[in-house]
C-alpha cells in the first residue's frame, strides 16, 4: 500500500490517533486524519486530493477538498468539489456542500446539505402535466360509460349470433 503510488488507497500523509495540530493545513495527494486538527484544511490538487477522517479523527474547522471520506467528526463546513462519502458513525456539525454524496446509515449531518451539481441537471422538469377541470372529468366519465355499454352490447349481439 505505501510503496505502490498507482493504487487509489494510497496515503501520502498520516496524522495518527493521539496527534493534535493547531493551525490551518494545506495538502496535496491523500491525507488520513485519525488525530485532531483545530484549523481549516484545504486540498490543493483538484483532481486527486483526498481527505479521509478516521473513526478517531476530529476536525475543528472548515474543509475544502475535491474528495472527502468521513468516518469520524467534523465541526465546521465541508466543501467537496467532487465526491463526499459519509460512513457509518460519521458526524458533520456544519453545512455540507457537495457534487456527489454517498451517505451510509448511521451518518449524521447537523446543517444544510447543498448540492453543487450541474444547474441544468438539478432542475426538475415534469413530463407533461395537464390541469383537468371537474366538468371535463365528468364528461370523460360519461364518455367512458357509453363506450363500456357499447362494448357490452356488442358482446351480447355476438352471443346471440
Amino acid at each position: 500500500m505505501w510503496g505502490n503510488k498507482s493504487k487509489s488507497h494510497n496515503v501520502d500523509t498520516l496524522i495518527a490517533e493521539g496527534t493534535s495540530i493547531k493551525g490551518d493545513l494545506t495538502f496535496e495527494g491523500a491525507l488520513f486524519v485519525d488525530g485532531v486538527i483545530e484549523g481549516d484544511i484545504h486540498g490543493t490538487n483538484h483532481e486527486q486530493s483526498v481527505l479521509s477522517v478516521g473513526v478517531h479523527g476530529r476536525i475543528e474547522g472548515n474543509i475544502e477538498s475535491p474528495f472527502v471520506v468521513i468516518f469520524g467528526q467534523v465541526d465546521g463546513d465541508v466543501r467537496v468539489s467532487q465526491k463526499v462519502e459519509l460512513k457509518p458513525g460519521a458526524k458533520v456539525n456544519g453545512d455540507l456542500y457537495y457534487k456527489v454524496m454517498e451517505m451510509n446509515a448511521g451518518a449524521t449531518v447537523n446543517g444544510k446539505m447543498v448540492n453543487l451539481g450541474e444547474p441544468h441537471a438539478l432542475e426538475h422538469k415534469p413530463d407533461h402535466s395537464e390541469v383537468v377541470s371537474e366538468a371535463k372529468v365528468s364528461k370523460e366519465s360519461s364518455d367512458e360509460k357509453k363506450s363500456e355499454n357499447s362494448i357490452h352490447s356488442d358482446d351480447s349481439e355476438a352471443v346471440r349470433a
